[in-house]
């Protein structure tokens, strides 16, 4: 008999444990890897799609939240992952690594910025980074899109839990990204709206896993 996984906990569990001292380090590189933003879409690179110590959908999740939580979005998702891994110790190391590392740099960037910020070479470095940033959002984007889609998967079928899960990827992206609808009360009713599905059409514990 097949029982129902919880959303956060939902996709490939991990397998493998990560010390605080590999996980400050893992944060410190991945904030400074993340130029011209995106950091989410390095995290997901890092954890999800490489060392597989984090879920897609519970990635999505943890995503979700640190968007409409109070702080910066990275910090909050850097924390959540961080605590997921080694409790309250890994929240701190992650959350430390992340901002510790980069602070420094943009310290020195911006030192560095106020004397040769106007020439044609830093303004083309600055936009290179930002169109590699906007790349990696989108193959996040579409990474954990098809994951809660079922797309890709032989043993998974389409149900009335991808066709709302569908929706609700339709909507927030038509109410926010087109209609410019309040971000914080339209993505925390749509929230709502997914957890019903979720709970209602529950995920096979071993679906990720069947058929292979």
């Amino acid at each position: 008999m097949e029982t129902a996984a919880s959303p956060l906990h939902a996709g490939n569990p991990p397998t493998s444990r990560i010390t605080l001292l590999e996980l400050f380090l893992l944060f410190s590189q991945l904030g400074l890897w993340s130029f011209g933003g995106a950091v989410s879409a390095w995290v997901h690179r890092a954890l999800v799609e490489r060392r597989g110590l984090i879920g897609e959908a519970e990635f999505a999740a943890a995503l979700g939240l640190a968007r409409i939580i109070p702080g910066a979005n990275v910090v909050n998702l850097a924390v959540m992952l961080g605590h997921r891994l080694r409790g309250a110790a890994g929240a701190l190391a992650a959350g430390l690594g992340l901002i510790l590392g980069p602070s420094l740099v943009v310290i020195a960037l911006t030192i560095a910025y106020r004397r040769w910020g106007g020439s044609p070479a830093s303004r083309a470095v600055l936009e290179g980074a930002a169109a590699a940033s906007v790349g990696l959002l989108i193959a996040m984007g579409l990474a954990a899109g098809a994951y809660l889609l079922g797309i890709g998967m032989r043993s998974r079928l389409w149900t009335w839990r991808n066709a709302g899960n569908t929706a609700v990827i339709g909507a927030v992206f038509i109410l926010i990204g087109v209609l410019h609808f309040a971000m914080v009360p339209t993505v925390l009713l749509l929230t709502a709206v997914s957890i019903a599905i979720a709970y209602f059409f529950p995920l096979p514990r071993d679906t990720s896993h069947a058929g292979g």
